[in-house]
């Protein structure tokens, strides 16, 4: 019992993992017994500190990241770029677990889970369609070895050059922030990652 309450107090990802399947658990019930439909179009993810987070959308796509005060004593400038890319593969997870929570309810069918999307005629449809279809492949891509003439390498960095992201075959291979960063700098920092990840998700 004692290993493994320290192991959640060691990992913010335990615990916030437990309270996310009890809240889709509770929610499925509520729209199977009548309530409003399980609606989810944003998942945030922490990172092991929980001084991270990740946010993604239904189906695991990134939307935003942040980082909580205590960030500079618990990740400091040597681990906040790889505690960023810790909270977004929790948020992914997190995401792709859902349809697994919901098929564990009894009789709740998959179509309770709405996800707000686009349909032929809205403004935006095309558009939307093609980045959905363009989030498959590149999942598709992940789930498997690249081939030679893929894994070409590229470097992207934030308009502040804070944060630079590197990238394999289109795959986030590691992040990096930049020499001599300061705990003064976040909102900067995470203004920088933010657009260094959806430059490198587009």
């Amino acid at each position: 019992m004692s290993l493994f309450v320290q192991s959640e107090r060691d990992d913010a990802r335990i615990g916030d993992a437990r309270q996310f399947v009890s809240e889709v658990e509770r929610l499925a019930v509520s729209a199977h017994g009548g309530g409003a439909p399980l609606r989810i179009d944003r998942i945030a993810g922490p990172d092991r500190t929980g001084t991270a987070f990740a946010v993604v959308d239904a189906v695991g796509r990134f939307v935003d990241v942040s980082l909580h005060p205590g960030w500079w004593s618990e990740l400091g400038p040597a681990g906040v770029a790889a505690g960023l890319l810790e909270a977004l593969a929790t948020a992914r997870l997190k995401a792709a677990l859902v349809p697994m929570i919901l098929s564990r309810v009894d009789h709740v069918p998959l179509p309770m889970l709405v996800v707000r999307q686009r349909t032929p005629g809205d403004d935006g449809f095309l558009d939307a369609a093609r980045d959905r279809i363009a989030e498959a492949g590149r999942l598709i891509d992940a789930a498997g070895p690249l081939p030679p003439e893929r894994q070409f390498t590229r470097v992207v960095t934030g308009p502040r050059g804070l944060f630079r992201l590197h990238l394999r075959g289109g795959r986030i291979d590691r992040a990096e922030v930049v020499a001599g960063l300061t705990a003064t700098d976040a909102d900067a920092l995470v203004a920088d990652a933010r657009e260094a990840l959806r430059d490198a998700m587009a």
